[in-house]
């Protein structure tokens, strides 16, 4: 895949969210139809919602930080010009040889390199670089904006919504654990709380990464 430049990357992010959105909203709806019907319907309901809420999250965060490391990988910029997290990413074979061993000459090796290749043309590796594990608690989100270069700040904010209304309850969910041993969530008010809460949290990301773009957040 190759993202051209900022409108493609824009486009890219804008469809991500578009058919995201369609589903969610049709999820939302489901909940909320469920509040008049039996309670076993609306656990039904509830349960479904907190594993397609989850799905979401993580596709979303994903897919639209792979889109921004790809747009970054095809501006061809020096590793001078850009932030050294990006640099990080192409040496991480240096870096992991680096932490495993004590020698001297390997250390001394790694400093070569870096200073060597500030003045290179980039050629930042996108393949597997952005990894949730499908386990996307906020110590992973953390991990991913730090390789790509932005704030997570705000969203620690929400740390424990996330970790364990979200990523928990998913957990219990696919161990078949009923609605009653959901952590925070006993009825569809809930959900909708947590899926408004979790709508905007990708929201929110889309733009940050959008604004980076717009603003070369990405230079040094």
């Amino acid at each position: 895949m190759k993202i051209k430049d900022l409108t493609s990357l824009e486009g890219k992010i804008d469809d991500e969210l578009a058919w995201r959105k369609k589903e969610l909203t049709s999820i939302k709806v489901d909940v909320e139809s469920s509040r008049t019907k039996e309670k076993s319907e609306q656990s039904r309901a509830i349960r479904s919602g907190i594993a397609m809420l989850y799905g979401h999250w993580e596709g979303a965060v994903k897919s639209i930080a792979e889109y921004y490391l790809i747009y970054v990988a095809g501006l061809n910029l020096k590793y001078g010009e850009l932030k050294n997290n990006f640099l990080a990413i192409a040496m991480k074979h240096s870096l992991d040889e680096f932490e495993d061993t004590k020698k001297a000459s390997i250390h001394n090796k790694l400093i070569d390199e870096i200073y060597a290749k500030k003045e290179e043309c980039s050629r930042i590796p996108c393949k597997n670089i952005i990894k949730t594990d499908s386990n996307l608690k906020m110590d992973i989100f953390k991990e991913i904006t730090a390789t790509i270069g932005i704030d997570n700040d705000p969203y620690m904010l929400k740390r424990m919504l996330v970790d364990q209304r979200l990523l928990g309850n998913r957990n219990k969910i696919a161990h078949g654990e009923r609605l009653e041993t959901l952590d925070g969530i006993s009825n569809a008010n809930d959900y909708i709380d947590l899926h408004e809460t979790i709508v905007e949290l990708i929201n929110n990301f889309a733009q940050n990464i959008k604004v980076a773009a717009r603003n070369e957040e990405y230079r040094i």
